[in-house]
């Protein structure tokens, strides 16, 4: 009787599964996962097969491919069916649901959870870790290479581009000439041209550390903080104001934005920089200068008065911020799109979904929170003068709660509770979490994560750091994409010079000013920028560094260097960012917090271009035109587009004009009124250069037919009106916007 029954069995299973198969042409149905096969066969693998549809990357016929997980990451966690995404997507109610249309039965649901609950975790498949990728390695300081050419050697950096060049059979270009160099010095250091006086200084000294001086100079300078601290907030994602529909002002947040000027003129060390800007809350005894610091976690866009009031929607509204905080912390300090991790593993990188949320843990603790200077108080939560507060992020729970793994991002869907943790594929060492000690106001999870980073062993950060400096000394990264060291982002052109410059600032604390002056001493810095054909044949983009790069100034190197030279450049430093003018019929496009209509500017507006109030939804025209960020994003490299446009906004600008008229009006009282001295010490002046004979010949022709068109037009006075055209004109030359 028993052979019977087992016999009917068999025959049953054995027309089940020839069904099954013979319905579902390519299929794969393994014994041991036949039940399984079946619910899957019926409702699944019409769009999850080879046979159908493989919607979503998800290959749903056979248990190796199910276990492959599809687009979204790993489909389900062996033994754990409640924490596996596929049964939560079929159970009623859930949104997104499987089956797109219909509903599987409690009986099929159950079917596939207790086969989930038998798997081991050793059936998991384990993805190739990646860490065979250049930019995870550790790091190594490959010893200086032996070259030909021994007396092009200023600094050991050379060797590194000379063995790269010689190898190419390419030669170094010659040393720049003095006045190209002091220029190129100075608006790769405080943004702004030498005077006629530095020059001069410059080309008198014959001493052999005569540059030196001149870096030293700069380095000290308080416009330094100003030009450097730019490139900084470009990373950060600094702005005045919220974005969104209603642009909300941020009167506190120009306080970050100082605090990173400082930081920079203080020669931070990096280190340290990474602990306050990450953590500045949780450092021992942190103070305002570490709180403000924290600002760097609330730079991105909000919408904080239009995020819905529903818990379900607040809550998404802060994932959705965290996101941007984590996106921007690993893009900036690693170089790592860690956000691409959010919804599914990474595409490119092999960091998983659930590196995204271990990482979001160590965040999950902090809120947004504008904490009080000395003077100000809270009431009932809000600082009684908004203006005098801090835009902090900071931790206000020791325990924070759970952090559970959004399934696609959605916060409908929770996955598994992960702890805090860095990307395995990131760690070069464990990272412990840290034990929270009685009383404590903090978790300590982001002091500890900021350590992490900054420790001189991670092989990332400076490789980074070294790569973004690189980077505004030569135009272009070692690395291009500067903010993507992953497999998706470019290979470095000289591997084992960067490796060099990173363990270089290491070995230097990490200090920016050393690593400046270590680089602008460098044969390689101080080459000229003119091309030879034959070279450009071999290395047309100049990769190799076979020569300087001419590079056209960024916008607020331009704004900056108007003023500067017309004499009118207000050198007051800090505080909150003024607004000049703009016409007003671009001004309806800002429809909240609305820039004021000025009729005139005033030594008010004139002040360095890092202060120009940085607004969302309206961005001051003359820096937007000349590629400024649009603060959305992190910014790792500003494009430096070359259009019409621009030739067109310095020659018609308002403020390009009266620029040009006080500079007119600055050469005649310094100079008097003989015409070919103004034309020259307007040339020097704008250019750092007297012009040559044919130069000033050609001036001189130019102002004298300006002085008759203006005696035509009836001008009152013809001489001095030709004279502002001249230094217009000079506004306008490439020599003044690009450096060589």
């Amino acid at each position: 009787m028993n052979l019977v029954r087992f016999c009917c069995k068999l025959l049953l299973l054995i027309i089940s599964v020839t069904f099954v198969s013979s319905s579902h042409a390519g299929v794969q149905l393994p014994d041991s996962f036949s039940n399984v096969s079946q619910v899957l066969s019926k409702n699944c693998v019409s769009c999850h097969s080879s046979a159908g549809k493989i919607r979503g990357g998800l290959d749903l016929s056979s248990k190796d491919k199910i276990l492959e997980g599809g687009s979204s990451g790993q489909v389900l966690v062996p033994g754990r069916s409640t924490e596996s995404l596929i049964i939560q997507m079929i159970m009623p109610g859930r949104s997104p649901h499987m089956p797109p249309k219909g509903q599987l039965s409690m009986i099929e649901i159950e079917t596939l959870g207790k086969w989930i609950d038998g798997l081991s975790p050793a059936d998991a498949k384990i993805k190739v870790s990646g860490k065979d990728h250049w930019a995870f390695k550790k790091l190594d300081n490959p010893s200086v290479p032996r070259v030909d050419k021994k007396g092009w050697i200023n600094q050991p950096l050379d060797a590194y581009v000379l063995s790269r060049l010689e190898a190419k059979n390419l030669k170094p270009s010659p040393m720049a000439d003095k006045i190209t160099l002091i220029r190129r010095a100075y608006f790769d250091l405080i943004g702004l041209p030498p005077t006629s006086l530095a020059i001069q200084n410059f080309l008198n000294d014959s001493s052999p550390n005569a540059f030196e001086k001149v870096i030293d100079e700069l380095l000290a300078s308080p416009f330094y903080g100003e030009r450097w601290g730019r490139h900084w907030l470009d990373l950060t994602r600094y702005a005045d104001s919220g974005g969104f529909h209603n642009d909300v002002p941020r009167p506190n947040s120009w306080r970050y934005r100082d605090y990173v000027i400082n930081s920079l003129n203080d020669d931070k060390s990096f280190a340290q920089f990474i602990r306050e800007q990450l953590a500045g809350d949780e450092i021992e005894n942190a103070g305002d200068e570490q709180l403000i610091a924290t600002g760097f976690g609330r730079n991105g866009p909000s919408n904080d008065d239009n995020m819905g009031k529903a818990p379900q929607d607040i809550e998404k509204y802060r994932l959705d911020e965290l996101d941007g905080v984590i996106n921007t912390t690993f893009t900036t300090f690693m170089g790592m799109t860690l956000g691409c991790a959010r919804c599914h593993d990474h595409k490119f990188d092999p960091i998983s979904q659930k590196d995204y949320y271990q990482v979001l843990a160590i965040f999950n603790g902090t809120s947004k929170k504008d904490l009080p200077l000395l003077g100000n108080t809270l009431e009932k939560g809000k600082l009684k003068d908004p203006e005098r507060g801090i835009m902090a992020l900071v931790d206000t729970n020791a325990q924070p709660k759970p952090t559970h793994i959004l399934w696609r991002g959605d916060l409908n869907n929770p996955g598994p509770v992960v702890r805090a943790a860095v990307p395995s594929v990131l760690s070069w060492k464990d990272w412990p979490i840290p034990e929270v000690a009685k009383n404590a106001k903090s978790s300590g999870r982001r002091i500890s994560l900021a350590d992490w980073i900054a420790s001189p062993e991670n092989p990332l950060t400076y490789r980074v750091l070294a790569n973004r400096i690189w980077q505004h000394h030569f135009g272009r990264g070692i690395v291009e994409t500067s903010g993507n060291f992953g497999r998706s982002g470019a290979i470095p052109s000289n591997p084992e010079l960067l490796d060099h410059l990173a363990a270089w600032l290491i070995k230097n604390g990490g200090q920016w000013k050393a690593f400046h002056k270590y680089i602008m001493l460098s044969s390689t810095y101080q080459q000229a920028s003119g091309s030879v054909a034959e070279f450009v044949s071999i290395d047309p983009d100049n990769r190799l560094h076979w020569r300087q790069n001419k590079r056209r100034l960024e916008a607020e190197a331009i704004r900056d260097s108007i003023l500067y030279v017309s004499d009118s450049l207000n050198q007051g430093m800090g505080g909150p960012g003024i607004k000049p003018r703009i016409r007003s019929e671009l001004l309806p496009a800002s429809q909240r917090n609305k820039w004021p209509l000025i009729a005139s500017e005033g030594p008010e507006h004139w002040r360095r271009s890092v202060y120009v109030y940085s607004k969302r939804q309206l961005l001051f025209p003359l820096l937007d035109l000349f590629d400024a960020p649009n603060t959305t994003d992190v910014c790792d490299c500003r494009l430096a587009s070359i259009v019409p446009t621009q030739a067109l906004l310095l020659m018609n600008d308002e403020f390009v004009d009266d620029q040009a008229r006080r500079f007119a009006q600055s050469l005649i009282n310094k100079h008097g009124i003989k015409q070919d001295v103004l034309i020259q010490q307007a040339y020097s002046k704008t250019l750092g250069r007297f012009p040559s004979g044919d130069r000033l010949h050609q001036a001189c022709v130019f102002m004298d037919k300006q002085i008759a068109a203006h005696h035509e037009s009836q001008s009152k006075t013809p001489d001095f009106d030709a004279l502002v055209d001249l230094c217009h004109v000079l506004f306008n030359t490439n020599e003044f916007v690009f450096i060589d």
